[in-house]
């Protein structure tokens, strides 16, 4: 442990010089300019060691047994809504009605709705499974668009037939093309954090920046929509048969390609994560009795996150109380995010980097004061997604017309040296984060090789955010585990909705087929008693 816990340091201690070998390059015929920049660095990096956003390795070995009694915690009493005890848990583990991972033998085609994408509001999908075939799935028919501030922030009716009305526009234009069967299967894939009873049922819990329709939290959302459908598509019959969040999407579209993928992570606006479980864990704790899944060995679980975020959880809120610092708690307030989104949502994340800049500005002179002063720095959402981005890679050449924008034309390159080492910094917090909780959940499995499904816009845009949780991972895994393998599950998500639907057809074939075995079994058991009884007698 001793061996980890040097690479580690030695890894920070890396960055920090090679921070300063640039700024030694940058000022190569100047030792006063060299020196004086140095010392600027030194104290940007004590100003954000003394607050709190650098962690230190006691403190990282704190979060990650508080990880390992959070979910063991969840286990023994948050899954679901157990009623049987009255011990509250910091995180709530929910079924998401999803019971198997794709066997790639999945057939038909499927309508998929998609709902609350960052990119585009809406998008409608037909999407052919081919079983064994390769490729073993394509895109027969995709359309995608933003909807107005009208529909997206007002009364829920409006919202839900906007929907179904795109849904008939885009069926019409597909049978323009080909030739419909008159029955179709339609999935809806969510973007927004849902609760579910089952797998045509879902309640969406908060709305995205974009969206904002009160009426329809907390209800059925399906059967709502349902209602839509059937005034607004008259030739057709639609079955809308899954509902599955963001999370449960990305986990089952990167098992359609890598068997082994067993846990999912998404962290663009909230974070989700989701993770196989064997069903006999769940078994025995008398969670399965009504429903029959002898057929079934696994099931997918997702956190719910919704209740970590205030001294309801008494222990995770001591825990994260000791890593917030007072920009986190600021933006945590301002955003109304909980604890895991704060430190590793892309938003979340965009808004503390603005704000240490200003505080650096204000405390450590990173800007001269009259360029910081006049500059947009002090205004919400003034740096973007972009910016961080390119910054990160070091690509100062691309940044002029955000820093235009910013007001920072006459910005000098060393401080565009100081502001990307304080952007690592806050992904570097935020990776050794993440990689705890993902340390303490793959040692749930007993497995060499392990593939994670992951996405945020940071992750897919910034390839040092890839090198620091692999790094962090490979401090923090256990001995067994060989590999981790990270897959993007960037335009994947649709597969997930369509896969689950084409595993409730080889579900529903495996329950029946295990219920007449079940049967069959327990005949013979009786006619071989009959049997051996009556030879016994004579």
């Amino acid at each position: 442990m001793k061996s980890k816990q040097l690479k580690s340091s030695n890894h920070l201690n890396f960055l920090f010089e090679e921070f300063s070998q640039r700024i030694n390059k940058n000022n190569l015929f100047c030792f006063q300019s060299y020196q004086y920049g140095h010392i600027k660095l030194q104290r940007i990096h004590n100003y954000c060691e003394k607050h709190g956003f650098i962690l230190n390795h006691s403190t990282i070995n704190t979060i990650q047994k508080s990880f390992a009694n959070m979910i063991t915690s969840a286990f023994d009493y948050g899954v679901g809504e157990n009623k049987l005890n009255n011990k509250t848990t910091d995180i709530k583990l929910q079924l998401t009605h999803v019971n198997a991972l794709p066997s790639r033998s999945e057939q038909g085609n499927f309508i998929i709705i998609e709902l609350g994408n960052l990119i585009e509001d809406v998008r409608y999908n037909l999407v052919s499974l081919l079983g064994k075939q390769i490729p073993c799935y394509d895109i027969l028919h995709s359309q995608g668009y933003n909807l107005a501030e009208h529909i997206r922030k007002s009364n829920g009716t409006i919202l839900l037939d906007q929907l179904a009305i795109g849904l008939n526009d885009f069926l019409q234009q597909i049978s323009l093309n080909e030739k419909l069967p008159q029955s179709l299967q339609l999935g809806l894939l969510l973007h927004f954090p849902i609760k579910q009873n089952e797998l045509n049922h879902a309640e969406i819990l908060s709305w995205s920046n974009r969206f904002n329709c009160p009426d329809l939290l907390n209800q059925d959302f399906i059967k709502l929509f349902y209602q839509s459908i059937k005034q607004y598509i008259l030739y057709y019959e639609i079955n809308l048969t899954a509902c599955i969040q963001e999370s449960v999407a990305a986990l089952i579209s990167v098992a359609f390609e890598y068997p082994n993928t067993l846990i999912s992570l998404i962290f663009n606006h909230t974070f989700q994560l989701s993770f196989v479980e064997d069903i006999e864990i769940l078994r025995s704790k008398n969670f399965f009795q009504q429903i029959k899944l002898r057929a079934l060995y696994q099931t997918i679980l997702s956190f719910n996150f919704q209740f970590i975020h205030s001294n309801k959880s008494m222990k995770s809120h001591a825990l994260f109380q000791t890593l917030l610092t007072s920009i986190d708690i600021y933006v945590m307030n301002k955003l109304n995010v909980n604890y895991f989104d704060i430190f590793t949502c892309d938003s979340c994340l965009i808004e503390i980097i603005r704000l240490l800049i200003n505080e650096l500005c204000l405390h450590e002179q990173l800007l001269p004061y009259t360029l910081w002063l006049k500059s947009k720095l002090n205004q919400y959402g003034s740096i973007c997604l972009k910016f961080v981005s390119y910054i990160l890679q070091g690509k100062y050449s691309k940044l002029k017309l955000y820093l235009n924008k910013l007001g920072l034309k006459k910005i000098k390159k060393i401080n565009l040296i100081y502001m990307e080492y304080i952007c690592h910094i806050v992904i570097r917090r935020s990776t050794r984060i993440l990689s705890c909780l993902i340390a303490c959940l793959s040692d749930r499995y007993n497995e060499e090789n392990l593939t994670i499904a992951i996405d945020s816009y940071l992750y897919r845009l910034c390839p040092i955010y890839q090198i620091y949780i692999h790094h962090d991972i490979e401090y923090l895994r256990k001995p067994w585990i060989t590999m981790f393998h990270f897959v993007n599950a960037t335009n994947k998500s649709y597969l997930g909705p369509a896969a689950v639907m084409g595993l409730q057809k080889t579900q529903k074939a495996m329950i029946n087929q295990d219920d007449n075995i079940s049967h069959l079994h327990v005949h013979k058991k009786r006619r071989q008693h009959t049997e051996s009884t009556k030879l016994s007698y004579s």
